[in-house]
Formats: structure tokens, sequence, C-alpha cells
């Protein structure tokens, strides 16, 4: 029988912060904060999700170069009342999937880059209510504006395939999740830090 896989967001909120989410291949790493996103669900609609992402690129980069964005990863965790609506009224205990998520670039081109990931299977717990995204190796590719810096945010809205595992029979049901950055006062701050320096 396959091991259950269980994942908290601080884990992959550490890992991010860290440098360590997946092998960097180049020299800085790349991070939101913590950001809500508003995303759909069997049986509850619309709902919260408390959520991070980072990737690897250089350090600094020339006028005209090119930026390599690579090994974006994050994470998603539902609270606990969703959770428990999930979980323990509707049945369903696990997801998998995949997706894409769109990168925002400023004074760089494109001014936006859909990246693919794939979401692992987990399972949920009261405690492990989260599940993680992965895009290995290089992902995206843009290039650097003019002298100065270069910002990147995670950008809204996405949407993401997903299979949520319904314990009542073992078995996993297709899902469309819609996902748009929640609108909050003041604004939140979806950016990538730190910005890149463009020489």
């Amino acid at each position: 029988m396959k091991a259950r896989r269980t994942l908290t967001l601080a884990v992959v909120t550490a890992a991010i912060l860290a440098g360590t989410a997946a092998p960097a291949a180049a020299a800085t790493d790349y991070s939101t904060g913590l950001v809500t996103y508003n995303c759909t669900f069997p049986g509850v609609g619309v709902q919260p999700v408390t959520s991070v992402a980072g990737f690897s690129g250089p350090d600094a980069v020339a006028a005209g170069g090119p930026i390599a964005v690579e090994n974006f990863s994050g994470g998603m965790a539902v609270s606990p009342d969703l959770y428990k609506l999930m979980a323990v009224y509707l049945g369903y205990d696990g997801v998998r999937g995949s997706g894409t998520l769109p990168t925002t670039a400023e004074n760089a081109l494109p001014g936006t880059a859909n990246v693919g990931v794939t979401i692992p299977e987990v399972f949920w717990d009261p405690l492990n209510r989260s599940f993680y995204f992965q895009g290995p190796g290089p992902v995206a590719s843009f290039t650097a504006g003019s002298p100065g810096s270069a910002a990147f945010r995670w950008g809204s809205p996405f949407t993401l395939a997903i299979e949520f595992h319904f314990k009542g029979n073992n078995t996993w049901k297709p899902w469309t999740m819609n996902c748009a950055l929640r609108v909050t006062s003041p604004p939140q701050n979806p950016y990538f830090s730190p910005s890149l320096p463009v020489d």
C-alpha cells in the first residue's frame, strides 16, 4: 500500500525561503510572502486559500540579457473550517493534479509567462491541510529591459486541473479549480522578493 503523504504550508514556506524547495541551478532564490487566493471547491464554492511560491533565478543580469526562471515551487493551504467541510462532511481527504501559473514581469519581456506545474498526490488531516506544486528545471525565460531592476509577480487569475480523493469509495474526482488573488484593503503583495538588478 502506498504511504499517504501529508504536508504543512509551514514546511513548504521554510523550504522556499531557505532555497531548498528544489535543487537550485541559479544564484538567487526569489519568493513571495504568504498571499491569499480565492479558489473554487466542489460543494462549497469559492473559498480563501493561503499560498506561497518561489523560484530560482540569476542574482543580476545585463540589460537585454536572458533571465531564466527555474525550479518554480510553492504550496497552498486550506483553513481548518474548509478542511472540516471538505473532509468530514463531503468526504474529500486528498488532492493531486497539475496546472499553469502566470508570472508577470516588470522591466522584462514578455510581460507574462505561464509556468506549468504538477501537484503531487497528498492526503490531508486536521494538522496537514496543504498541497504543493512544483515546476522543476527551467520553466520560463524573460529578456531584461533597461538598467535598473526587474520585478516579478505571481499572476492572477489561474486554473488548476485538480483531482480530489473521495475516501468513501477510494476514487478521484476531477475538478477545475479557478483561483484569483483575493481583494483586500490594503492590497496584498504577490511580488517575488528580492527584485532582480539589471546592469
